[in-house]
């Protein structure tokens, strides 16, 4: 009784449209207002406001609407899930990721495996990769730090060289090696706080005791490459995404624990799920530890 009247609800508050929602879940207008009347009466609640041909929600139809959605996501798992149990040669794969080149990484040698499985790829903050995750939105999750949550089950992957990236007129560009003190007061072109690498060198440049000079401030990694380009300053990057220019040169700083990482995250109640538990798989035979 229940299930009829909230999924009648439902899809009415999705589409805006009793007629939309009979035609989603193949029946009759009159058998979507029924249940939707049914649901109004029995718990004595307004959900619409029926305007002529425009139907709002009700602030308790709103309520009600956010608790359907969660309800009708997971049972979309479900049968998503059942289908991937009857063949892992079908279904989709969502990831989101902090960087482009772990996940392609991946992607390429899952795709070679398991090729008729649709695939799509969002690159964003680590932060929004766990609201991802949470929320459904990706079922894999590539972030850049580590993450402490019982609901995430977590995964080392990767670690990669972080580089000083200086102008080819530096001091220091005929060098191919240097010393974070080599560092002290010199002008910087600084990525903003949701750089993993830029908090790497911030870090390892506060426990050295050494003072830079911010020059400029970059949102993004290509403003950054422009600007050491023009010789306004050094910049750090991550060995992936290093892109050579005939200007700049990349250094490797010895004395110093230079690396992002990058971590492989799912809903700890999903690892288990074939597909997701076969990618974990696949990328724990890839990984490579960390003092390789």
């Amino acid at each position: 009784m229940y299930q009829k009247w909230l999924q009648a609800f439902h899809y009415v508050a999705r589409e805006s449209s009793f007629t939309k929602a009979a035609s989603c879940l193949n029946v009759g207008q009159p058998t979507i207002s029924t249940h939707v009347s049914h649901l109004e009466e029995y718990f004595g609640v307004e959900l619409f406001l029926r305007q002529r041909r425009k139907i709002l929600l009700t602030l308790a139809g709103e309520n009600l609407y956010a608790i359907t959605q969660d309800i009708f996501r997971h049972k979309k798992e479900a049968i998503a899930y059942l289908n991937r149990i009857k063949n892992l040669n079908s279904g989709e794969l969502n990831f989101s990721a902090a960087r482009p080149y772990d996940v392609m990484e991946l992607l390429v040698a899952l795709r070679d495996k398991r090729p008729g499985i649709k695939y799509s790829v969002s690159l964003t903050t680590s932060e929004n990769i766990i609201k991802d995750v949470l929320s459904f939105r990706a079922d894999i999750g590539i972030v850049s730090r580590k993450f402490s949550d019982e609901a995430i089950h977590s995964v080392f992957y990767r670690q990669h060289k972080v580089f000083i990236v200086v102008h080819k007129n530096h001091r220091l560009a005929n060098r191919n090696q240097i010393r974070l003190a080599e560092l002290e007061g010199e002008e910087m072109i600084v990525r903003t706080t949701s750089s993993t690498t830029q908090e790497v060198f911030d870090q390892a440049a506060v426990s050295e005791g050494i003072t830079i000079k911010p020059a400029f401030e970059m949102e993004s990694r290509e403003g950054m490459r422009e600007a050491i380009i023009r010789g306004l300053g050094f910049g750090v990057v991550s060995e992936t995404a290093f892109a050579p220019h005939k200007n700049i040169r990349p250094l490797t700083v010895i004395d110093a624990d230079l690396y992002t990482r990058a971590y492989i995250v799912c809903l700890a109640v999903r690892k288990n799920r074939p597909l997701i538990r076969e990618f974990l798989t696949m990328a724990g035979n890839m990984a490579k530890p960390l003092d390789a």
